[in-house]
């Protein structure tokens, strides 16, 4: 499903009729139509009220009112403005309300209204353009509508919550429901405007095709077709050379849980070989934790983490390798930050930089492109912010935004961790739409790397790798949620959903 930022859809709201001819008035009586037959499917022969504020939103309000009246449900019109503010496209749905003779009332205050009494509220009254704070009058209206005990209809997005970056300004509505015009707004796809649009509908208002042509990024929700196409079973006659070779670079005092994570993440991802490397003063910790995964035990002058001299021992399994993973709790000492920077410059193959990998190359983005592209960063907000050294406040203004801008300067694949969790590569971002936040809990992004490394080195294309990683590492703790909770999920936990996740995939359930 498309995305788009504020800016964006209102570019193409202004693409559509002014370049494209469509009318105004058409636009607004399609949206009505669409929040009309949700209207329908809610109200269960109950009272229905439409709060209608200014501009299209309750303009789309007032083309509502006017199609359930044609559907014989009965609706009380309440305009938080007086009509003769009431002007363009919606002004016409508002003679239209009033020629049909819909119950109406101008209330300039909450209190000349009781909502209380209506069954199912429609949420007309601000729409996708707000920035700063709701104004004092709008925030009374929308704590009024949040303290009933009714349902909740928001119109393209709910009342308070930004459009772009889903942040509440200063209050919004928690909509039981939403009906969004013709694509999704970043606002209801970020967290929390997510949660608080509720259950999402994307009504099809007609927009041309056209009006989307300039658009520069390509934004869209991740399709869970995607992950039938590329988790169909491997060919009958594999075998685990062919199945595909990693190598994990990871691990230090105090860290050997985030080596293990990964390197067991990676080998229920289907990995056919997977080969830690790991400082030898802890190898006997990695011998009795991991299992399947072959342990490399680099010297490391009993440091407890490993330097540039690893690179000498290193070379031939880089030759081995289909692929690589760097990173994971493998220690912030500038010695290691050597060593990963020596890789980067050796390794010609799909590598994974992740956590501590990151922090090593934050002043040196440019050594990026020795990796010639076949690479994915995975950093979450704070470390992308230390990586492309701009505040975290710039990165959740426009998370989208943010992910395009960084990939241009880096090159590869960039999975911004956050919520939801961004995969953005060339001139596209796909937002992931498994998980919830359960997922914030230490370790869970050192068994996403493993995922994605496991995909890699399989043969996946460094996108794809990414984009089904994120999506598979969500649905394991979806499917954990009744089982473990929110604040009782482990990363542990999630390895052993795995596999029954891409099973699913594979045997097409």
């Amino acid at each position: 499903m498309r995305i788009l930022s504020a800016q964006e859809a209102r570019e193409v709201d202004r693409v559509a009729m002014q370049e494209q001819g469509v009318p105004g008035v058409t636009l607004m009586e399609n949206a009505g139509r669409a929040v009309a037959e949700k209207v329908g499917s809610m109200a269960d022969g109950g009272k229905v009220g439409i709060l209608c504020g200014k501009g299209n939103n309750g303009g789309d309000g007032y083309a509502c009112a006017s199609f359930l009246n044609e559907m014989e449900i009965e609706c009380d019109l309440i305009s938080t403005i007086p009509e003769g503010e009431i002007t363009g496209d919606a002004r016409h749905f508002y003679d239209e309300c009033k020629g049909k003779g819909i119950r109406f009332s101008h209330a300039q205050h909450v209190k000349e209204v009781d909502l209380g009494h209506f069954n199912l509220i429609v949420d007309g009254l601000l729409g996708t353009g707000i920035s700063g704070n709701v104004k004092p009058d709008a925030a009374e209206w929308i704590e009024a509508m949040n303290s009933t005990s009714s349902a909740v209809l928001s119109i393209d997005i709910p009342s308070g919550i930004n459009g772009t970056n889903g942040f509440v300004c200063g209050t919004a509505v928690q909509a039981t429901a939403t009906v969004t015009m013709e694509f999704l707004k970043q606002g209801i796809v970020v967290q929390p405007g997510k949660s608080l649009a509720g259950e999402i509908t994307v009504a099809d208002l007609g927009y041309p095709a056209a009006v989307f042509e300039n658009l520069d990024v390509k934004k869209k929700t991740f399709d869970e077709d995607f992950a039938r196409k590329h988790l169909s079973p491997p060919p009958a006659e594999t075998y685990k050379h062919r199945q595909g070779k990693l190598l994990v670079i990871a691990g230090s005092k105090g860290f050997t849980g985030a080596a293990c994570l990964a390197a067991e993440s990676a080998v229920r991802s289907g990995a056919g070989l997977v080969v830690a490397a790991v400082p030898e003063s802890l190898n006997s910790i990695f011998e009795r934790k991991l299992t399947e995964t072959m342990t490399l035990p680099i010297p490391d002058d009993g440091n407890g983490f490993l330097n540039k001299n690893a690179l000498d021992s290193l070379h031939k399994w880089f030759g081995w390798s289909d692929a690589l993973l760097m990173g994971p709790g493998v220690g912030t000492d500038p010695q290691v930050g050597e060593l990963v920077k020596g890789i980067i410059h050796k390794y010609k193959k799909p590598l994974v930089l992740d956590a501590d990998g990151l922090r090593h190359i934050k002043d040196d983005l440019d050594i990026l492109s020795h990796l010639e592209d076949a690479f994915i960063l995975t950093p979450h907000h704070g470390e992308a912010s230390g990586l492309f050294g701009v505040e975290q406040k710039e990165i959740s203004d426009d998370p989208f935004k943010f992910a395009t801008e960084a990939v241009g300067r880096s090159g590869g694949v960039l999975v911004l961790k956050g919520a939801p969790t961004l995969t953005a590569f060339g001139n596209e971002v796909i937002a992931n739409t498994s998980g919830h936040q359960g997922l914030a809990t230490g370790g869970t992004g050192d068994v996403l790397a493993g995922i994605i490394s496991g995909f890699l080195c399989q043969g996946m294309p460094i996108e794809v790798a990414a984009q089904l990683a994120v999506f598979v590492h969500g649905r394991a703790a979806d499917l954990l949620l009744e089982e473990r909770g929110y604040r009782g999920l482990a990363a542990s936990d999630l390895i052993e959903k795995i596999p029954s996740i891409i099973a699913g995939y594979e045997t097409g359930r």
